[in-house]
């Protein structure tokens, strides 16, 4: 029997809801608020978003709200100053940090770390310097992926803590060579400000940054700590309701993990900008792209959308999500904090496309059901994935991307491929010309789905319609090859 995907009741969200409402400082074109809200309050009452939303112009809010539960078991709203676990956004506050060293004459960006760290044990201490570890080129890769990082995390609760599996683990490309977003490299930079501060990594903050910023609810806190106004995050179960992470999220340090306010997000906005924090050159210096990709400044990311330039950065856990973005040419500053995997990223994306005058589509219950499927397939979830894929793809109008991503997940898993084969052909004989995923992927994931069967003429077939769609789909014309080459 079918699980039955669950639904949260518009009235539950929304009874936690705080708006504010007001007047656009500054000039230009005013962001559209009452789209806004529709847009954020649809999110909510699909239970796609629980979180706070902060949207500020020249440092002024003009819209916030506060939607959801910081606290599922106790019926405790989600407020405009709960705390949450602002995951990767921590990066930024160490590479103020760093830039701050640097403007008190006590650190070099081109410093190698053989100077200010000589314990780290490989020859790279050589080449790589703070500027490879601040713009993630130093080679080094992800602490968290070492072997015995699990069973360690409970006992991490500082920099000094972590240090050992970084060092356990060779660095994987020469410094400079490429981009390579490293976790580890963040860690080596608290150990740095740790070093030459003579002060812990917390402490630093505290007096360095939080104080003079004026941030009166933010810690890096732990999840054992005592911390009034925290969220607890979520995770969404297969068969309906969620699972607190307080055993899953990983501790917090220099690469990320501190508990903050929206409004405190936009008072450390508001002290870079306004240069209490870095003098104007160095944080300018801070948030310019450097390196071979040009999407990456020193611990922050920029973009340009519509020919306005956008610096900022995202964090992401189980049960975390957080999006804090400034951009430059407007004065807008846009703080979405979420306590549910995946909650910020895509109402930012909707958010952002209303400041700009983009089309934005309302989401459905089949938007909130998918995004609920993919939550599943990235954690491995793969029953539970497929059960929602195929009821969405078996609906009274079909929904496309399921039918395609269940499809595309039983060939990954090697399970019921001929499933798969079904519902690539109903994907093809129903998607238009310009459908995403394409009808040349399509016809190449058959192919995958047959030769899985040990149908090989068949998958030579489909690889043979996706590369006459489009000569261009290069993993179908290397799945043809390979097929060629095997006989």
């Amino acid at each position: 029997m079918k699980r039955k995907i669950m639904t949260v009741a518009a009235s539950l969200l929304m009874a936690s809801a705080v708006i504010v409402n007001a007047a656009m400082a500054g000039a230009g074109t005013e962001p559209d608020l009452k789209k806004i809200e529709s847009v954020v309050k649809r999110y909510a009452e699909l239970d796609m978003f629980s979180g706070t939303i902060l949207l500020a112009k020249q440092g002024k809010p003009v819209y916030s709200a506060a939607f959801g539960q910081a606290n599922k078991d106790h019926g405790i709203p989600n407020r405009l100053d709960t705390r949450y676990n602002i995951g990767s956004i921590g990066k930024t506050f160490t590479a103020t940090a760093i830039m701050q060293l640097v403007q008190a004459g006590k650190l070099k960006l081109d410093d190698k770390l053989v100077t200010v760290l000589p314990d780290f044990p490989f020859p790279e201490r050589e080449h790589i310097t703070i500027q490879h570890l601040l713009n993630h080129t130093s080679g080094l890769g992800n602490y968290m992926e070492h072997a015995d990082y699990p069973a360690k995390m409970s006992g991490i609760s500082s920099v000094t803590d972590i240090l050992p599996l970084i060092y356990d683990q060779k660095p994987l490309f020469q410094a400079g060579e490429r981009f390579s977003y490293s976790n580890s490299g963040m860690v080596l930079l608290g150990a740095v400000i740790e070093k030459i501060s003579g002060m812990s990594y917390p402490d630093y903050l505290q007096r360095h940054i939080f104080t003079p910023a004026g941030l009166i609810e933010t810690a890096l806190a732990q999840e054992h700590d005592v911390l009034p106004g925290r969220s607890i995050g979520y995770s969404p179960r297969p068969g309906g309701g969620y699972q607190a992470n307080v055993r899953a999220v990983m501790p917090a340090s220099a690469d990320g993990g501190m508990r903050t306010s929206a409004m405190d997000l936009l008072r450390f906005d508001q002290a870079l900008h306004g240069n209490k924090l870095l003098n104007a050159k160095l944080h300018q210096q801070m948030i310019t792209p450097i390196g071979p990709v040009p999407f990456m400044a020193s611990g922050w990311f920029v973009n340009r959308i519509q020919d306005r330039q956008l610096v900022g950065h995202g964090g992401g856990a189980p049960g975390v999500s957080a999006e804090f973005r400034r951009y430059l040419d407007d004065g807008y500053t846009l703080v979405v904090l979420s306590n549910y995997d995946d909650g910020a990223s895509p109402l930012t994306e909707q958010i952002e496309k209303i400041l700009f005058g983009l089309p934005v589509q309302m989401p459905s219950q089949a938007d909130a059901d998918y995004s609920r499927a993919q939550h599943f397939q990235r954690t491995g979830q793969t029953e539970a994935a497929l059960i929602l894929f195929d009821q969405l793809a078996g609906s009274k109008s079909a929904h496309l991307p399921s039918l395609y991503a269940g499809a595309r997940l039983r060939i990954i898993s090697k399970t019921e491929p001929e499933k798969a084969v079904q519902a690539l052909a109903q994907y093809i004989a129903t998607a238009s010309a310009d459908t995403t995923p394409s009808l040349s992927a399509a016809w190449w994931r058959k192919g995958n789905a047959y030769e899985l069967l040990g149908k090989v003429n068949e998958a030579r077939q489909c690889y043979e319609q996706a590369l006459k769609l489009n000569p261009d789909e290069h993993e179908a014309a290397k799945s043809l090859a390979a097929l060629n080459t095997s006989k």
